[in-house]
């Protein structure tokens, strides 16, 4: 295992581990280590257990909230080096699982189930897995995502709105605990019994722990705990961004690849798009329903004028919805083109004006599409930093019941627009879930962006939504967290923490902004 010690060292060499997508900072580590077992875990726990040092968990850094962000003087663990697919459990021929290391990213995992013999798998049960025909479904728009920190986040992506976020995928966990002592916990083995969960570790220790008594939102969530009543225990851990335990393996459960087919619907408007995906909503074979806002569309076609982007054609309206659809031989899509052109027609568009997605070619333009957008964000991001190194994109990550999206929305823009900010909009529709991205240019700016953020996040909770659905709390959210869920809540998800990390070392600053009295 490699380590390396010293602030100053750690600092010039090592800076990309120092903050995440959203550049927020929060300390640089006394100490780096990469490990590449599960043991190497063990032994780090062991030792900042012993000595009372906080343990800063290190992922591929595309979170936007600070959470896999260090804390000053901790112990970081990065993950890159610990990026094995190490085996397939074929037990059920009808969902297999993969077990990966935490450092495996989205990407080699789909290359792997692209081509799963160009990888070693140590039972050598890769050769089972017809090459395609399997997919891990939850699709994050960062492929650069390491496995461990999509699980710790419940991430989630456009697929989601059909195959449902990262939990409904994870099948095992090997969990080392804050002391060093470990356990793997698989779904279907730890039901919550009587408000209890119970379960023994390698070293004997019998861990009960009573479920939290209140229960999760409804809606797309990402913020605290999970807790339904007769939950799993893994579920407890998914979502629980590092501050219960480090992952050392994952069993992630794969899915049948169907046939997709997609395109992209232009709209003259936000209100007639948002029709259509209430439409969409009610066809059973829609497997992504996303949003491309008229900011965005604005945002993209200067792009294209300034020459920061190529070989998009021309839109042919204001704003777009973004779908997919899985073909059967029951459902064929063809069965359902003339409704829908019916429902486009009625809502401004057409399949005239529609990008087609119906071969894999198309479909891929499609999503290098989706995924250039938020790409384009984050490089105007960094071309304001140049100008004034203090900004930062201000984003929002929120979520809404179904009755109270459309009119929260419109409160939302108009508070930016009243602010003079400029703002692109995109997200998952499908989900009642977009994404506010405020881009200040100074430190005004970036003053007027961050007031208008908590606004947002006031509304939000007004109006029953939640301020992560994917991304999680980290640091950044923390206070925004309490006035979600209140004082009651928080202590519960208090005492869930200090149950599994009595000594507050794991991922201190995430979800909490700091311990306990008498911790520290």
């Amino acid at each position: 295992m490699k380590t390396y010690t010293g602030r100053q060292y750690i600092k010039e060499n090592f800076p990309d581990v120092l903050f995440d997508e959203s550049r927020f900072t929060s300390g640089i580590p006394q100490k780096i280590c990469f490990p590449q077992t599960a043991e190497d875990i063990r032994e780090i726990a062991r030792e900042a257990f012993a000595s009372g040092t906080p343990l800063s968990i290190i992922g591929a850094q595309t979170g936007i909230t600070g959470g896999g962000v260090p804390v000053d003087n901790s112990i970081a663990v990065c993950f890159s080096e610990m990026n094995a697919i190490a085996h397939v459990d074929m037990t059920d021929i009808n969902a297999p699982v993969v077990y990966c290391q935490p450092g495996a990213t989205l990407s080699q995992i789909n290359g792997f189930l692209a081509e799963p013999s160009s990888y070693s798998c140590k039972t050598g049960q890769a050769s089972i897995l017809e090459p395609g025909l399997w997919i891990y479904p939850p699709d994050p728009t960062e492929a650069t995502a390491q496995i461990g920190g999509t699980a710790a986040t419940n991430a989630s992506g456009a697929r989601s709105y059909h195959f449902g976020p990262t939990r409904n995928h994870i099948a095992s966990l090997s969990l080392v605990f804050a002391d060093g002592d470990f356990s793997v916990v698989k779904r279907g083995f730890h039901i919550e019994s009587t408000d209890f969960f119970s379960f023994l570790t390698e070293s004997g220790k019998k861990h009960i722990v009573k479920r939290p008594a209140y229960q999760s939102p409804d809606i797309k969530n990402a913020a605290g705990y999970y807790s339904k009543k007769n939950m799993d225990l893994v579920d407890l851990f998914i979502g629980s961004e590092g501050t219960l335990a480090l992952f050392a393996e994952i069993g992630i459960k794969l899915t049948k690849s169907p046939v997709f087919l997609g395109g992209m619907s232009f709209f003259p408007g936000r209100s007639m798009a948002f029709d259509f995906a209430s439409f969409l909503r009610t066809e059973s074979g829609v497997a992504a329903i996303e949003y491309f806002d008229e900011s965005a569309i604005k945002f993209v076609r200067a792009k294209i004028k300034n020459g920061d982007i190529a070989d998009i054609p021309n839109f042919p309206g204001n704003c777009a919805v973004y779908w997919e659809y899985i073909e059967t031989s029951l459902m064929p899509f063809e069965s359902r083109m003339d409704l829908w052109e019916k429902e486009l027609l009625s809502k401004g568009s057409s399949f005239d004006a529609t990008w087609s997605g119906f071969d894999k070619r198309e479909l891929g333009f499609l999503k290098k599409f989706r995924h250039a957008v938020p790409e384009l964000v984050n490089s105007a991001v960094a071309a304001n930093k140049k100008n004034c190194p203090s900004v930062r994109k201000i984003s929002t990550d929120t979520a809404l019941p179904q009755e109270n999206f459309s009119g929260t929305m419109e409160d939302y823009i108009a508070l930016v627009e009243k602010n003079k900010l400029e703002y692109v909009i995109f997200g998952h529709l499908g989900d009642f879930h977009l994404h506010c991205n405020l881009l200040p240019k100074n430190n005004d700016e970036l003053r007027r962006a961050l007031l208008v953020y908590d606004d947002i996040m006031d509304l939000t909770i007004k109006n029953n939504g939640t301020i992560s659905a994917e991304h999680g709390i980290g640091k950044i959210k923390t206070q925004h967290l309490c006035g979600m869920y209140g004082n009651e809540v928080m202590a519960e998800m208090k005492r869930i923490k200090s149950d599994f990390d009595p000594k507050w070392l794991l991922n201190r600053g995430n979800l909490f902004e700091r311990p306990p009295d008498g911790i520290l």
